[in-house]
């Protein structure tokens, strides 16, 4: 580990969560690292899923992949239901993830969340593989409740984010949105509904709330810092 990046390692943080994880054996592993401040709100009721060949840095919170990486604050983590990692995850610096009892959080393998992003998971939230999000805000949960012509909304809807999909700065994805893959929401939309109901994949989603601008497109995410 470079000496840089053990400096910077919140070593309390990433013990906690490493054994929260998978007892000592995980410790000394260290699949889950935790960069900067992290403020873990209530006690940790809740279990983090690992794969079952996790290596180093499956988890990692705080994580400098963007171009921007000066922390302004300290991410949090409020775990009191199940975080599921299907593979290596990135979370950005002052992020917050917080998962109710009996909810479900998953991340696929290769998800990138950036920086100030919100996870509200009072049910159900999965992202799949490849997802990559800029400054994302989600939730399943209204948390109160609204009345239709008199009639109780539900409250809680799963929501799901298939394979290779791109969430613009400041997406919003609220509860029963369902968003299919390899599609691009552009910064600022609000996906609040199931956009697979037309069977379509590779969506260009855009507007508030969110509508399909084109279907059936192949976008390729380039990383215009390594060029």
């Amino acid at each position: 580990m470079k000496l840089r990046n053990l400096i910077r390692l919140n070593w309390p943080a990433t013990c906690r969560l490493n054994y929260r994880a998978g007892g000592l054996a995980a410790v000394f592993r260290m699949p889950i690292k935790v960069f900067g401040r992290l403020r873990l709100r209530l006690r940790l009721a809740g279990q983090i899923v690992l794969p079952a060949d996790a290596g180093r840095n499956t988890l990692v919170i705080g994580s400098e992949h963007e171009d921007y990486t000066a922390s302004a604050g300290r991410a949090e983590l409020n775990l009191q239901g199940t975080w599921r990692i299907g593979g290596l995850v990135r979370l950005g610096p002052d992020c917050f993830v917080g998962i109710a009892p009996n909810a479900v959080l998953e991340m696929g393998d290769g998800c990138h969340i950036a920086r100030d992003s919100q996870i509200h998971c009072f049910r159900h939230i999965c992202f799949g593989r490849g997802v990559l999000a800029g400054e994302l805000y989600a939730t399943d949960s209204t948390a109160h409740q609204i009345l239709k012509d008199g009639a109780p909304c539900p409250m809680t809807e799963e929501i799901l984010v298939g394979d290779q999909v791109y969430l613009g700065f400041r997406t919003m994805l609220l509860h029963g949105c369902r968003i299919p893959r390899g599609s691009v929401v552009a910064s600022g939309a609000v996906c609040c509904k199931d956009y697979t109901q037309q069977g379509h994949t590779h969506l260009l989603l855009a507007g508030v709330p969110a509508i399909i601008k084109e279907t059936g497109v192949t976008f390729e995410l380039l990383n215009l810092l390594n060029l």
